[in-house]
């Protein structure tokens, strides 16, 4: 079956990315818990590329980003930041940077780095 509406390729993509997402914080959530950190990390990696299509698909439906929390970039950046992860780091100040709606967690970068630069002393 074939899509007919104009774009509706990208709408699916989209969809696809945004449940994708909402399943690896699932899997984040279920990690924190059970204390599983290495996991918690994994799963944010694979969020990462999806912020994004959650940042279009969220205003799209609301016509305003109103996400609150994104434990991808939270947990991310606390944990990266103690495993001395400058690389995953950089990754994260990439994204809020492109991002002017990811501002709210410039702060949790800026903590990381703070981290990093404590460990290096």
């Amino acid at each position: 079956m074939t899509d007919t509406k104009p774009g509706g390729g990208s709408e699916k993509r989209l969809d696809g990315d945004v449940d994708k997402y909402y399943y690896f914080l699932n899997m984040i959530t279920e990690n924190v818990r059970n204390g599983y950190n290495l996991m918690v990390v994994k799963y944010c990696g694979l969020s990462l590329p999806l912020i994004p299509s959650l940042i279009e698909n969220t205003k799209r439906s609301s016509g305003e980003f109103d996400v609150t929390s994104i434990p991808a970039i939270e947990l991310g950046a606390k944990i990266w930041s103690h495993q001395g992860r400058r690389d995953k780091i950089d990754e994260l100040a990439r994204l809020v940077s492109s991002h002017p709606e990811l501002s709210p967690w410039q702060i949790h970068i800026d903590r990381a780095y703070d981290i990093l630069r404590e460990a290096e002393k």
